[in-house]
């Protein structure tokens, strides 16, 4: 299994800043069971950076260095694609293209909040003049568009320009690393049919969120309102374009002493508990493609 939306980045930070790594012993032996994660690194407003890790001064540079180093030294063993959520403090193109040196290869332009590139669900806002360009350089690095977590406006202006990069004979590479169908969960974060549908023309990855709050409002029979989410899109977009993500926040509730965590699963128990899930509806290879081999074969990641 090879999670699309875990904040491993962050984590290391932060055991770093704190200079206790004894909860990455606890991540290690949950990640026997897993294949890898698309590992991000998260950046919010000031107020909720200072809030949830006591940071007041944010160099990107340095904290992602700092923590994909980590990452390499700590889980050599697991396949990582480093990201980074949030774009707020990276200061122009250049200091991206410093970032994709590093190993950069997947960037949600926004989180909830509006920034200098653009818009989460927080404003109605589209994306910016900078953020168009931002786009482009992220594009022509090979660095992955995510488009969780943007606001319509800002969702449509990012696919019309990614359309236009694409028709120009730029390739163009798009993720929607953690949302589920709006049609069947009407969370502001998911996303509905048309937006599937534009993110299939240009054959691009969902992956299925197995986080509460996304699959029933009400976090009602999660294990089956989360397949329903995933054959939807599946119908919508077919089985080469679909992923599974968890955002799992086990560490919010260990590390920040925070809300309990709210994921139907962990990286402990995730392969086997959806393996079972899936062969209720999918074969074996198509379970394969699901867990793993479409991400593997979109970052072009060698087994």
């Amino acid at each position: 299994m090879l999670d699309t939306h875990y904040d491993l980045l962050t984590i290391l930070y932060y055991c770093y800043i704190k200079k206790d790594f004894s909860y990455i012993e606890k991540i290690k032996e949950d990640f026997k069971n897993i294949d890898g994660v698309i590992a991000n690194l998260y950046f919010m407003e000031k107020e909720r950076m200072i809030e949830e890790l006591g940071i007041e001064e944010f160099d990107v540079y340095e904290m992602f260095k700092i923590s994909t180093n980590l990452a390499k030294e700590y889980f050599k063993d697991n396949k990582i694609i480093f990201s980074i959520e949030g774009c707020d403090y990276i200061e122009d193109e250049q200091e991206l293209e410093n970032l994709y040196k590093l190993g950069l290869r997947n960037i949600l332009l926004v989180w909830n909040n509006e920034n200098k590139y653009g818009s989460g669900n927080k404003s109605n806002k589209g994306l910016t003049d900078l953020g168009k360009s931002f786009i482009k350089k992220a594009v022509s690095l090979g660095i992955s568009i995510d488009l969780s977590h943007m606001n319509k406006n800002t969702f449509w202006d990012t696919i019309e320009l990614l359309d236009e990069l694409k028709s120009k004979g730029q390739e163009v590479k798009v993720l929607a690393s953690h949302s589920n169908s709006y049609n069947i969960c009407q969370n502001k974060r998911n996303l509905d049919d048309r937006q599937i549908l534009a993110i299939k023309k240009l054959n691009g990855i969902i992956g299925l969120v197995s986080y509460g709050p996304f699959i029933d409002k009400d976090e009602k029979d999660l294990e089956n309102n989360y397949l329903k989410h995933i054959k939807h899109v599946e119908n919508l977009m077919g089985i080469d374009n679909i992923a599974i993500a968890t955002d799992n926040m086990d560490f919010v509730e260990d590390l920040l002493k925070e809300d309990e965590d709210i994921s139907l699963y962990k990286h402990s128990n995730i392969k086997d508990r959806l393996t079972r899930l899936l062969s209720s509806y999918y074969n074996k290879e198509e379970i394969e493609k699901i867990m793993y081999r479409n991400i593997e074969k979109y970052f072009e990641i060698q087994n």
